[in-house]
């Protein structure tokens, strides 16, 4: 079996196409996860990674899944009633 490598830059394209598509800036995004819009940025640029909390929190924020963020799954947007779940 041939494991994939983690693409920072396809992650960060994708963090950032959802964070427009859902009208949020850098700096409200950095708010929710009590990070600088620097380090935004260098996550959706792919110059930096996150740790597991982060991109737990990257998800909430955004209402996607990890899948979707790490390998571009779109059936893994999040329910209404799993972003409770979260929430909670």
């Amino acid at each position: 079996m041939e494991l994939k490598e983690l693409n920072k830059k396809e992650i960060g394209a994708r963090i950032r196409a959802r964070r427009e598509l859902l009208g949020m800036t850098r700096d409200e995004m950095a708010k929710y996860l009590e990070v600088t819009p620097k380090f935004i940025a260098d996550i959706e640029y792919g110059d930096k990674g996150v740790s597991l909390r982060t991109l737990y929190n990257i998800k909430q924020v955004l209402g996607v899944s990890a899948d979707f963020l790490l390998e571009a799954n779109h059936s893994h947007f999040l329910s209404d009633e799993e972003k409770e779940e979260d929430a909670q």
